[in-house]
């Protein structure tokens, strides 16, 4: 009889152990940690993004999944979006121009494509989307010198802000470093006395402690977590960033992350990079 009421109260101990867990598992969001879910973006605030999207092609369950990234872009409630790694109009991506079927997923976003070189009967480069129509944009060619190839400064200038992207070289430093100095020398000529910020996000093939990311700092101020954001499956180093112009217009960083859950999509296969947000609030300049 003792037995019997020991295995008894055994299988009621796992029984309630089991409901539980379940309980647990219901009430807790395993796809968006409780504590991303909890912040918004505050009023006033310009999200920004950076996201090397890999041509669209990573994930292998949806071949051109502009939908999918545009749908993670949203649920972030992303101002100005830089994407690194586009083709537009090449055969390898059914002639498809990939920024302007982006920016329609995104629901109509203004739009700017930068061609860094020939490719695949098309181009490859890099590209930026914003929610509101832009005033200005342009691009800059960046030398390829001892790399592997030629690289591309996308500039969108908004009503408030100026949003750039680029892609630096990925085997060289020393030609990583000659791509940033024709990029600040863009940069100032255009913006040195603009009372508008000026952010460049994107894929800058570097690590945080490196000779590129030291020299950019020379001019430029870190806004993003140095988090891993590379490989998406399982980051173990961090390549993507974003940054402010040192040009006197103060910025307030409000919020800054690597993300690697959402509800719309899985950033591990939409790409091989992991999507970096900074919040900031312009504050004006000195």
């Amino acid at each position: 009889m003792k037995r019997m009421k020991f295995y008894f109260l055994l299988a009621l101990s796992i029984l309630f152990s089991f409901s539980a867990c379940g309980k647990d598992n219901n009430e807790l969001d395993f796809e968006i940690p409780p504590h991303k879910t909890k912040y918004e973006k505050e009023e006033g605030a310009i999200r920004i993004m950076a996201y090397n999207v890999l041509r669209f092609v990573h994930d292998k369950n949806d071949q051109y999944n502009y939908q999918t990234i545009a749908n993670m872009v949203n649920e972030k409630d992303v101002d100005a979006v830089c994407v690194n790694e586009l083709d537009s109009f090449t055969m390898r991506s059914n002639r498809d121009y990939q920024l302007e079927k982006f920016a329609k997923a995104l629901g109509d976003w203004d739009f700017k494509f930068g061609t860094a070189m020939p490719y695949s009967g098309g181009s490859y480069g890099e590209g930026v989307a914003t929610r509101e129509k832009a005033v200005r944009k342009f691009t800059v060619g960046l030398p390829k010198g001892v790399g592997a190839e030629p690289r591309v400064l996308v500039v969108m200038e908004m009503e408030d802000f100026v949003i750039a992207t680029t892609h630096l070289d990925h085997v060289s430093s020393e030609a990583q470093i000659d791509q940033v100095k024709v990029i600040n020398e863009a940069i100032e000529k255009e913006y040195k006395f603009s009372d508008k910020p000026v952010f460049l996000a994107g894929d800058l093939n570097a690590y945080p402690d490196s000779e590129t990311i030291t020299y950019l700092k020379e001019d430029w101020t870190l806004l993003s977590s140095t988090q891993p954001t590379f490989p998406s499956h399982s980051p173990n180093r961090c390549i993507d960033y974003v940054f402010q112009y040192n040009n006197g217009v103060k910025c307030e960083v409000l919020h800054t992350e690597v993300i690697r859950f959402l509800k719309s999509g899985n950033p591990a296969t939409a790409s091989d990079h992991l999507p970096v947000i900074v919040d900031v609030k312009i504050l004006g300049r000195d």
